[in-house]
């Protein structure tokens, strides 16, 4: 009866409240005693020090640049589908060096190296980090560091924009709720809704520069026309929404060639 059993995929359980012996499937992972009625776990258990990891969690935050909605997802995740409008996303970081031109949309980041020279479609990203020639427009939906010696042909917008100590930055245009210059930038035009700040050695060179407030650092330097004056808030902080501001402040001039 035994060797029947084993053909038919069955294995033999031993409870270990009563000791009752009982047949069982192979694939069943728990039962009751037939004897005594005590619930039998038929997981084998794990040895010390094999036990499994951790389970991922949902634990970077992406905005859809579709519809707007909001969601969670795995940090190691290359890619995801919007649980709002169903649109695939983009999760992949990117790294550029030498010559390139291929499109650049992704909720990831995108790092330029020096040296490199870019000429492609507006580059979109969640951190994006300049130090070669970029003939495009630059949309941080995060930030945008601009790094060693940085070009930007287009504009540049983010919630922050950083030009990092003994860089040398230069673009189109820039929006931004925050501007931080610590190296040298020179742009035609820069909108800092909340603020711009210069820091200790420093320099920034713009046609116009709009800003509520400016904070001088030591020897910064600061040459342009300069309006100070409120200006208004975004309701959440979004690219769309530091663009349609910058639309409204400066009516009459296009909003940087976009």
């Amino acid at each position: 009866m035994s060797d029947e059993k084993k053909e038919t995929g069955q294995k033999q359980v031993h409870c270990p409240h009563c000791g009752h012996e009982q047949w069982e499937s192979r694939a069943a992972l728990s039962t009751f005693c037939r004897h005594c009625q005590e619930y039998l776990s038929l997981v084998p258990k794990r040895r010390r020090g094999l036990l499994p990891k951790s389970r991922p969690v949902r634990d970077r935050f992406v905005r859809c640049p579709f519809c707007g909605a909001g969601q969670y997802v795995y940090s190691a995740a290359l890619s995801a589908g919007c649980i709002a409008c169903g649109n695939d996303l983009n999760l992949v970081s990117y790294q550029v060096r030498g010559k390139a031109g291929d499109r650049l949309k992704t909720l990831g980041d995108v790092e330029f190296h020096p040296r490199c020279d870019y000429h492609g479609p507006r580059v979109e990203a969640r951190h994006i980090r300049i130090s070669g020639r970029v003939d495009a427009e630059v949309r941080g939906s995060e930030t945008v560091q601009f790094r060693n010696e940085g070009d930007v042909e287009g504009g540049v917008v983010a919630p922050d924009v950083e030009v990092c100590p003994r860089a040398t930055a230069s673009s189109a245009a820039i929006v931004a709720c925050a501007l931080r210059v610590a190296g040298r930038l020179e742009s035609d035009r820069v909108v800092a809704l909340l603020g711009l700040e210069v820091e200790d050695g420093g320099s920034l060179r713009a046609g116009r520069i709009l800003t509520p407030s400016i904070r001088m650092k030591g020897h910064a330097a600061l040459l342009g026309k300069v309006e100070i004056r409120p200006l208004p808030q975004p309701p959440v902080v979004s690219l769309p929404a530091l663009e349609e501001i910058a639309r409204r402040i400066v009516p009459e001039e296009p909003l940087f060639g976009w």
